[in-house]
């Protein structure tokens, strides 16, 4: 399913082979003639290699046409296998494959991280968001070049990917599905993105699933599908569209909190920990404007209840999380802060 695979069996391949002929040669050496496990190995190597020493005295017949055996191996086979591992080096094929043994790595470290599906225009505007909220995330798509262009633009991160169909479970197991908080998928037909999330809720019930749909008549398909949020295209168009003619200083204000680039102020959720120091305490005992400089813009409820513009005497309940708009570093500081028990 990935190169890194082809790679490690054709390396293998030409190993074993190297070492399968010498092997053969030496103990068929100490076979037919009782010579020493190191004078067969020597005569075995001189042989392969076609160096030209003289033939030893009294070998027998049957040795005579061994060697010959060996001679044609050591210009055919083992030929062929070391230049396949030369090649294997040269070409820089064994560093793309520590490249990639590094890169699972750091794939499999991944807990609670986002997995992006397609690496289109929609992947895109996905992936610089990701970046910017500092995200774990792997992206997965089946032609590696569509990757390659994706990120060609990213040379100061190291984004991790993996090349394989989404279709297949063991694409979704090597990029962590079992451990994934969200997958979003921006492939570009509605049924791809069908089958997929019909793949993923197979491996995972658990993971929250967005997706982006092009045709309204697949919404239903989708949700039954398990797709926890779907976003349809065309709506979006069309809603910013009409709020930029009738609304541009709304949207202006918008994307400057969303969009992904050098802003000053961002939205964020932070979710409230059940061990944070915040719990039972109303908005003006926590006192977030002057605790870190930052604006509550909502609150949602255990049960996805939206308090927008929550007042003075909100309590912080088991279960909030809770919207806020800053900059950048004062957002990092509360999620440290929020995870506090005893801060004040």
């Amino acid at each position: 399913m990935f190169d890194e695979k082809k790679q490690i069996k054709k390396l293998t391949i030409s190993i074993s082979v190297i070492l399968l002929i010498f092997l053969i040669g030496t103990f068929g050496y100490q076979l037919l003639e009782g010579w020493s496990f190191i004078d067969s190995l020597f005569f075995t190597v001189i042989t392969m290699s076609t160096v030209g020493y003289s033939m030893p005295e009294n070998i027998s017949t049957i040795t005579k046409f061994f060697t010959v055996g060996l001679i044609f191996s050591g210009l055919t086979v083992v030929l062929y296998a070391f230049s396949s591992l030369t090649s294997f080096i040269i070409e820089g094929e064994i560093f793309n494959l520590m490249g990639r043994r590094k890169m699972m790595k750091t794939i499999n470290r991944m807990k609670e991280h986002t997995i992006l599906i397609g690496a289109g225009k929609t992947a895109n505007f996905v992936m610089l968001n990701l970046l910017k909220t500092n995200t774990d995330f792997v992206i997965i798509d089946i032609k590696e070049e569509n990757i390659k262009k994706l990120i060609e633009e990213m040379s100061a991160y190291e984004v991790p990917y993996i090349i394989g169909d989404v279709k297949e479970e063991n694409t979704l197991l090597y990029a962590g599905i079992m451990h994934a908080k969200n997958v979003i998928l921006t492939l570009p037909s509605d049924v791809d993105n069908l089958y997929a999330a019909l793949t993923i809720k197979t491996l995972n019930p658990n993971v929250s699933i967005v997706s982006k749909v092009n045709e309204p008549q697949n919404v239903k398909k989708l949700i039954y599908a398990g797709i926890d949020k779907i976003v349809l295209t065309s709506e979006i168009a069309g809603n910013r569209l009409a709020y930029l003619a009738t609304k541009p200083n709304v949207v202006t204000f918008l994307d400057k909190v969303t969009r992904a680039g050098e802003v000053e102020y961002i939205l964020e959720e932070i979710k409230v920990p059940e061990t944070s120091w915040m719990l039972n305490k109303t908005l003006r005992e926590i006192a977030l404007p002057k605790l870190v400089d930052l604006i509550i813009i909502a609150i949602n409820k255990k049960d996805n209840k939206y308090i927008f513009n929550p007042n003075a005497n909100h309590k912080i309940e088991n279960g909030d999380t809770v919207v806020v708009l800053g900059k950048e570093h004062k957002i990092s500081d509360l999620k440290k802060i929020i995870k506090e028990e005893n801060y004040i």
